[in-house]
């Protein structure tokens, strides 16, 4: 596995200092001016930026690897990658991706110019917050699993082809799964007398439909009327336990 690589500066009599370097650049400077205590410009060459410089170029001009190749080789990669159309803000030269959360720049690096012969010159990561979300109003909300993207730099433009219109490839149309996503929501929303709202998807046609005019029954004729049902159910149901008792009864004898 790579890990960054690093450059030590020493400036006068102090310390070494530590200072990172971006190890996925195509083009870095070869020298680098500091100011030491004694107020005069120097000079300091940076072997590490030169190395890098040099491996990308080389790589570039041969048609090999832009950068030193890992060690651990993995045959069956199991990481899924998107591809995503690119926003406004971004220009041919660019290209942007979903990642696993476990993966780094150099991963992403390593997998694109593997696979599929594309040098990525530099990478920028963007780590998404979790939305909440919930199925329905009933149950409570939850956080939804970050999406990690990241946006490469390449050396030819790739601009995306026109999106067919719906008339032209009807696999295309969005139509369909845009009614089904909003009755699915209308139907796990309803509540109370939201329930009796007639449906906006696929035009009303698949319900629920308005309720149509009711014939009106006093509140204590509809309460004698259930009662009266219940009753009638509960007998019903006491004359089958009975008469399966009594053919248990006759089994045995």
């Amino acid at each position: 596995m790579l890990y960054p690589l690093q450059k030590t500066l020493a400036v006068g009599s102090c310390k070494p200092e530590q200072v990172p370097i971006r190890s996925l650049a195509s083009v870095v400077e070869s020298s680098s001016k500091i100011l030491d205590k004694s107020g005069s410009d120097r000079e300091v060459d940076i072997n590490v930026s030169e190395k890098i410089y040099k491996w990308t170029k080389a790589g570039i001009e041969q048609g090999k690897e832009h950068f030193k190749v890992g060690g651990n080789k993995v045959y069956f990669p199991k990481a899924r990658i998107i591809l995503l159309r690119p926003n406004a803000k971004h220009t041919p030269y660019q290209a942007k991706f979903i990642v696993p959360k476990s993966f780094n720049k150099l991963d992403l690096r390593d997998y694109l110019y593997h696979i599929y012969g594309l040098r990525a010159m530099n990478i920028t990561t963007q780590l998404l917050h979790g939305k909440f979300n919930r199925m329905n109003l009933q149950t409570t909300r939850f956080r939804e699993p970050q999406i990690k993207k990241m946006t490469i730099e390449m050396e030819e433009p790739f601009i995306w082809p026109e999106e067919p219109r719906p008339d032209e490839n009807s696999f295309w149309d969005s139509t369909t799964p845009d009614n089904m996503e909003k009755y699915r929501e209308e139907r796990l929303n309803c509540l109370g007398s939201d329930a009796n709202k007639p449906g906006t998807a696929f035009d009303g046609v698949v319900g629920p439909y308005e309720r149509v005019a009711q014939p009106f029954i006093p509140r204590f004729l509809k309460r004698e009327i259930d009662n009266k049902r219940e009753r009638h159910a509960a007998e019903l149901q006491r004359a089958d336990k009975l008469i399966a008792l009594n053919r248990y009864i006759e089994d045995l004898h």
